[in-house]
C-alpha cells in the first residue's frame, strides 16, 4: 500500500488534480473535446483521472468530473464558457420550473441514476480497469459530490458568483420549492 512505513500527509491536489498538468491539455487538444465534453465519455474521464497517478507519487485517483452531472442529467443544461467557469445558462426561475426536471429523477432515483447518470458509473468501471491494468491497483478512488444546499444554489443562480444570492432569495421566498428540491437532490 502507498502509505505503509512511511508517515505521510494526504493532500488532496485540487478536484480534478489533473487540469493543471501539460498532459492535459495535451490530450484535450488531441481529442478534440472542451472539459464538458471529456465529462461525457468514459475513457476519457478515465484517462484524465490516470494522469496525476503517473506523474505523481499520489496515494489516491481523484474522480475527473463535476459536481454539475447531476444538473445536467436532471434536464438543466450545463455550459462552461471560457475563462468564467461552469455555468447553468437557464437556471430555474419559479417553483413552476421544478416541474421541468427530469421526471424519473422524482420517480425512482436508482432508475434515475443508472439511465441518466450511467456514463459516470461506466467512467467508474473503467478507471479501476485501468488503475488495475497501469499498477495502480493498490490506490484508492476518490468520488466527490456537492451537498444538496450548493447543487440548488448552482441550480436557481447559474453560476458560483451569483448562486449565493440567488439560493438565499430562493429560500426565503419559496421555502416549500426549496425543501422539495433539496429532497430531490
Amino acid at each position: 500500500p502507498p502509505l505503509a512505513g512511511r508517515p505521510r500527509v494526504p493532500v488532496w491536489l485540487f478536484r480534478q488534480a489533473g487540469r493543471h498538468l501539460p498532459e492535459y491539455a495535451e490530450y484535450k487538444a488531441r481529442v478534440g473535446k472542451n472539459f464538458l465534453e471529456l465529462l461525457r465519455d468514459p475513457e476519457d474521464v478515465a484517462e484524465v483521472t490516470l494522469q496525476p497517478l503517473r506523474r505523481y507519487s499520489v496515494d489516491a485517483a481523484i474522480l475527473f468530473s463535476d459536481i454539475l452531472v447531476i444538473p445536467e442529467a436532471l434536464g438543466l443544461r450545463v455550459e462552461m464558457p471560457g475563462g468564467r467557469g461552469i455555468q447553468v445558462p437557464q437556471p430555474l426561475q419559479t417553483p413552476s420550473d421544478i416541474a421541468t426536471l427530469s421526471a424519473e429523477a422524482w420517480a425512482n432515483a436508482r432508475t434515475f441514476v443508472e439511465r441518466r447518470l450511467c456514463h459516470v458509473l461506466a467512467a467508474v468501471r473503467a478507471i479501476l480497469r485501468r488503475m488495475k491494468e497501469d499498477g495502480f491497483g493498490d490506490r484508492p478512488l476518490i468520488g466527490f459530490s456537492a451537498a444538496p444546499w450548493t447543487l440548488l444554489f448552482y441550480m436557481v443562480g447559474g453560476s458560483s458568483t451569483k448562486n449565493c444570492a440567488e439560493g438565499e432569495r430562493w429560500l426565503d421566498e419559496h421555502p416549500e420549492a426549496s425543501t422539495q428540491l433539496l429532497g430531490l437532490l
